[in-house]
């Protein structure tokens, strides 16, 4: 039985709205909705923080948090870090309050600085705003994460720390710069290598093993995804806030929910939808890049920065895409081959003005695996947890080796064999070792 495209899309809409931004508009319309639907019990409030951490008395921005604290009741404080970069907390806070799990957690939940009911990042394009976003990235937020810490449980209170994704790297960060805050700490799905073209070639590899995982359980959308991208014309495009795709790798648009398996069903749907039409369909394939392609497209300058000061460490994803190409050729695999590489797609993604912008930014801020092993070391009382999915074709299990083996004993390790990026929530030996008791 076929579902009609208004009843499909629209929950996905939501989801890439949650996953990768809004407007302004929405945003602030999001943010009052979300404050007047807090329970009457909640905390929340603002703090103020500089914008630039290393200029203390110099501009200031407000930062969003919220959440239930209950003193007395014995049940371990979490402090929840989303994923993105530059996406606010609604999205994840709702999941989890969602779940009957959360009743036995404390959670309080911050609009990382520039999002949500935080100060909205720096306005416009230029090379000023692409600067003062360089102070934006997970060092800044753990320094907003202790202003928030000691405005609710004082100077000497500790907490909890849970991260999904980018919110994993700002788990690590946070172990770095501030492990004396902390009881425990929590990262699913962000790993820390010293290669990042090998993370780059690991997360590539991975959409060909997950794609023949799913291919097994839908055996003839092999064949239908290659006829979609045989259809596609070369000077077909999509044009998403100044970022342009064209031909046929807008289909490797399909990674997306190829790395969250609980997807899997929308993937096929949108596989059998496609391949339907007798020929191309702007309408229909728009429709998917609306859903799939935003994180492509590029087109946010916050999360560009951030991206290049602390993940790609001053590279690009096209540079490193291209050197992971060809170690795997060397090794003699051929990746053009494969049914889903995200890497043709990002070659494809054209914004000459936010690359100039990009190239303008200078100095990096890489977290390094011999911060957080020497973290751990000094406060042994603490303890990392960390989770991966084999289905995850984001942040795959293969780039947790060498953390695992860097950290050792300091970090326990569990990798979910069924999941993928959304483990974090699915899975129960998350929820088991955030509910244990201080």
């Amino acid at each position: 039985m076929r579902h009609r495209l208004t009843t499909r899309i629209a929950p996905l809409i939501f989801l890439a709205g949650s996953l990768f931004g809004v407007s302004a508009a929405l945003a602030q319309n999001d943010c009052e909705e979300l404050i007047s639907s807090l329970p009457d019990n909640y905390v929340r409030g603002h703090v103020s923080v500089p914008e630039n951490w290393d200029e203390p008395q110099g501009e200031k921005i407000e930062v969003f948090y919220y959440g239930r604290l209950r003193p007395g009741s014995g049940n371990p404080v979490v402090a929840v870090f989303n994923g993105g970069p530059s996406s606010d907390s609604h999205g994840l806070y709702r999941k989890l309050s969602s779940d009957p799990r959360s009743a036995g957690v404390d959670f309080v939940f911050m609009d990382q600085r520039g999002t949500g009911c935080s100060t909205p990042y720096p306005p416009g394009e230029s090379r000023e705003t692409a600067r003062r976003l360089t102070g934006y990235t997970s060092r800044a937020i753990v320094h907003d994460a202790e202003a928030v810490r000691r405005k609710l449980l004082g100077r000497n209170g500790k907490w909890r720390i849970f991260g999904q994704s980018y919110g994993g790297l700002i788990v690590h960060r946070y172990l770095a710069v501030a492990p004396g805050s902390l009881e425990a700490a929590y990262s699913h799905g962000y790993a820390v290598m010293t290669d990042q073209v090998e993370w780059m070639k690991e997360r590539i590899l991975s959409q060909d093993r997950v794609a023949d995982d799913y291919f097994r359980g839908y055996p003839q959308d092999r064949q239908l995804l290659e006829t979609i991208r045989a259809r596609i014309p070369p000077d077909k495009c999509f044009t998403d806030e100044g970022s342009t795709i064209c031909g046929p790798a807008m289909i490797d648009a399909i990674r997306h929910p190829l790395g969250f398996r609980n997807s899997w069903e929308d993937m096929h749907w949108w596989i059998d939808t496609l391949s339907q039409q007798n020929e191309y369909s702007d309408n229909m394939m728009n429709g998917f890049l609306l859903v799939y392609a935003t994180d492509f497209t590029r087109s946010k300058l916050p999360s560009s920065v951030i991206n290049k000061v602390e993940i790609n460490k001053g590279a690009s994803d096209v540079a490193e895409c291209a050197e992971a190409s060809r170690r795997l050729r060397a090794a003699g695999d051929d990746p053009d081959l494969w049914p889903v590489n995200e890497c043709r797609i990002i070659a494809a993604v054209k914004n000459e003005r936010l690359d100039s912008l990009l190239d303008s930014v200078t100095g990096i801020d890489p977290l390094t695996l011999d911060a957080v092993r020497t973290s751990l070391a000094e406060n042994p009382s603490l303890k990392l947890y960390l989770y991966a999915g084999r289905k995850d074709t984001f942040v795959p299990v293969d780039t947790f080796r060498e953390e695992v083996s860097v950290l050792g004993g300091l970090v326990e390790y569990t990798a979910f064999p069924d999941s993928g990026h959304e483990g974090y929530s699915t899975e129960g030996k998350v929820w088991d070792d955030l509910l244990r008791r201080p």
